[in-house]
């Protein structure tokens, strides 16, 4: 199993996938996922990265996707890891693991301060591989959003 940068190629099965982690999660009724916004943001305009995990056969069996952040109090950068995914069948072999090392590597070669993301608070097997790894939750804090409803609505006053 290797992990490697995401190419174009790798698009309609990392789409897949997020449709996949979206019925896990419950939330499949909110993707609205355009192949080619997402072929634009991640791979031209490179507003987010993403990795892969490629199989001896060569099938992607999982993705991480991330962008960077920033800690006004370390000012410093860090990564933001928007997801983890592996196909079940290949869960338990390490992979998440794997990204997560790589994305560690990629916080040490820049000298980032953070890696950060969130998790569903009912995702048990997720919340135990995390504390395994040493990352610690977060409390006293509320996540906030605007959906693009809100956005257009806000950016018109």
């Amino acid at each position: 199993m290797t992990i490697r940068k995401a190419t174009k190629n790798d698009a309609k099965a990392i789409i897949e996938m997020i449709n996949e982690l979206a019925l896990y999660e419950k939330l499949e009724s909110e993707v609205k996922i355009d192949e080619s916004v997402f072929v634009s943001h991640i791979f031209e305009k490179e507003l987010a990265s993403a990795l892969v995990a490629v199989s001896g056969g060569g099938e992607i069996v999982g993705y991480a996707i991330f962008f960077h952040s920033f800690s006004t109090f370390l000012g410093r950068a860090g990564i933001y890891l928007e997801d983890l995914y592996v196909k079940k069948k290949f869960r338990g072999q390490g992979i998440g693991m794997k990204f997560i090392k790589t994305l560690a590597e990629i916080c040490e070669d820049e000298g980032f301060g953070r890696l950060e993301w969130e998790c569903l608070d009912w995702n048990e097997p997720s919340i135990k591989f995390y504390e395994s790894l040493g990352a610690k939750r977060q409390n006293g804090w509320l996540k906030f959003r605007m959906s693009r409803e809100e956005i257009e609505k806000i950016s018109k006053i």
